[in-house]
């Protein structure tokens, strides 16, 4: 019996494989929709289309064009934090330079991606109804992800002693927030063409404020 079930695995690993494929590709048609036509213009059936795959096999794994939302906002969030933790490393002695690098490469992340940038922006026609939830959960993320490097940065002197922890993770979020509703115009717009000039400015404003004097 151990036999035959080592016989069969190959074909078992094969259609697992076929679906976690057929799964991916339903996740990249949904997120190069959202982010051309926006959520409410986008149907299920234009997703399975570009995914090659049934429009029954979508709802085989999502009941709604609104789970297949969600899933696609986790995997923007997840590519978001792994861009931000892998592209920056706190060094003994830079902690306030490596939160505003944390700036940065968030900043320059959102510039590489169209939908994550549409629903930061809260473009008219994108995601109707739940870009605001989505935000509002992205700016907790960002601010749980932020406050334990400062409180860190406090303790060990690199950071200002009077430092408001969670005013201060507020803060960085907000010029993160407003700097990507400045520096793009519209959905598929262009980085402003003093766009890196403002970037700068922005992120040595927070290093100056935050570093110990």
């Amino acid at each position: 019996m151990a036999a035959r079930g080592t016989r069969r695995r190959p074909a078992t690993d094969a259609r697992a494989l076929g679906r976690a494929r057929k799964h991916a590709r339903i996740l990249d048609a949904a997120e190069r929709l959202f982010a051309l036509q926006g959520f409410a213009k986008t149907t299920i059936d234009e997703i399975a289309a570009a995914a090659q795959v049934s429009k029954g096999l979508v709802y085989d794994h999502y009941e709604s064009k609104e789970a297949l939302l969600d899933a696609v906002w986790a995997r923007q969030v997840e590519g978001w934090t792994t861009a931000t933790q892998s592209g920056v490393k706190v060094a003994r002695g830079a902690r306030a330079e490596a939160i505003g690098e944390v700036l940065r490469v968030s900043v320059r992340h959102a510039r590489a991606n169209p939908l994550l940038r549409r629903i930061l922006v809260q473009d008219p026609g994108a995601l109707v109804g739940r870009g605001r939830a989505g935000v509002e959960a992205f700016a907790r993320h960002y601010r749980d992800l932020l406050e334990p490097v400062l409180a860190r940065g406090v303790e060990t002197g690199e950071l200002r002693a009077d430092l408001d922890v969670p005013g201060t993770a507020e803060l960085v979020w907000q010029v993160h927030f407003m700097l990507i509703r400045e520096l793009f115009l519209g959905p598929q717009g262009g980085w402003r063409s003093d766009g890196d000039d403002l970037l700068d400015a922005a992120v040595a404003l927070v290093v100056h404020g935050i570093r110990a004097r």
